[in-house]
């Protein structure tokens, strides 16, 4: 009996590695360059959020996207999910009405929406697009159910979410102590109070840009920020005409919308060509690079996965300066 459980997990052991080769293959036959129909009827753009919606349409995993257009002063269905949202604004303006208060927003703003809270967009008279990457991580932890427009439609399980995230809420801080479990415990009383205080909205205008060696940046969330919802980071960036970024490598995947311009990816040494509405998807351990093929500013908005993307592999490694760079 023993050698026979034994040969059984030599075989998944086994298994796992071929299914793994099958992904990175696939990774190889995926485009790098997404056309989507954006701002069409359907929620994502790259797969959906369950875990086998992965390597479907584009060569990632752990992240996938939507989008969301509003007419001028339409409004949203109402919703609330356990997932925190991030929305980048692409054009318009409009509110954020999250339980009862309204945050207004403009285009290139980020709107942030707090785990298990209802919410809704009202366009203003312009109406307005924003993008919506989302992380697939929730549906892996079984944690992507969302609440149904009628109360009575309630599941236990769903009776359950609003029961533990309400106690989360009113959990009372934690006195000081000496032990690693208590600096876990002040946490929630932490996150209640980033929750409580931190924007909703992110203002481009509040955000500086930074002339770096990749290239022109400009950070909304990243690893420092105190943020209500830390699904992905995100960053904005500028690529004059006739110019490229620089070139590095890191082992979280990317995902990025060009709002303007068009150009192409350099992804060790093969071309992807690009342009205004396109997302551009870059696997974990690819060196790559963008570069401005157009008459004007390129402007592209990255995201990648807040958590795998800092702890002990998210290190970036440089390879190259931004052609921009002071040599």
């Amino acid at each position: 009996m023993a050698d026979q459980k034994a040969g059984q997990y030599d075989y998944d052991y086994e298994a796992r590695f071929i299914k793994q080769r099958r992904e990175h293959e696939r990774i190889g036959m995926l485009p790098r360059v997404i056309k989507p129909r954006m701002f069409a009827p359907g929620e994502f753009a790259l797969g959906d959020m369950r875990v086998f919606g992965r390597y479907t349409v584009a060569p990632l995993s752990a992240l996938t996207c939507g989008f969301i257009e509003l007419q001028p002063n339409e409004e949203s269905a109402p919703r609330r999910m356990i997932p925190s949202i991030v929305a980048y604004i692409v054009s318009g303006s409009g509110k954020s009405i999250q339980e009862q208060n309204h945050f207004d927003f403009s285009a290139g703003d980020v709107v942030l929406i707090p785990p298990y809270t209802n919410y809704r967009f009202v366009a203003g008279d312009g109406g307005f697009r924003a993008w919506l990457p989302q992380l697939r991580l929730w549906h892996g932890q079984g944690l992507l159910s969302r609440e149904p427009e009628s109360a009575d439609a309630k599941t236990e399980l769903e009776e359950k979410v609003t029961r533990v995230f309400e106690s989360r809420r009113r959990a009372a801080p934690q006195r000081a102590g000496t032990t690693r479990y208590d600096w876990f415990l002040s946490k929630l009383a932490e996150e209640d109070r980033i929750e409580r205080e931190g924007p909703r909205v992110i203002r481009a205008a509040d955000r500086k840009w930074e002339t770096t060696r990749h290239g022109k940046l400009k950070f909304y969330i990243d690893r420092w920020t105190e943020a209500p919802a830390c699904g992905p980071d995100v960053m904005a960036q500028e690529i004059a005409p006739g110019e490229r970024s620089g070139e590095h490598r890191h082992i979280f995947e990317e995902l990025l919308l060009v709002v303007a311009g068009r150009g192409h990816d350099i992804h060790e040494g093969a071309t992807h060509a690009w342009e205004q509405g396109d997302l551009i998807c870059v696997p974990p351990m690819i060196a790559h690079r963008h570069a401005n093929d157009g008459n004007e500013v390129a402007r592209l908005v990255s995201v990648w996965p807040r958590q795998p993307g800092h702890e002990f592999l998210g290190g970036i490694e440089h390879i190259d300066d931004a052609s921009d760079w002071p040599k």
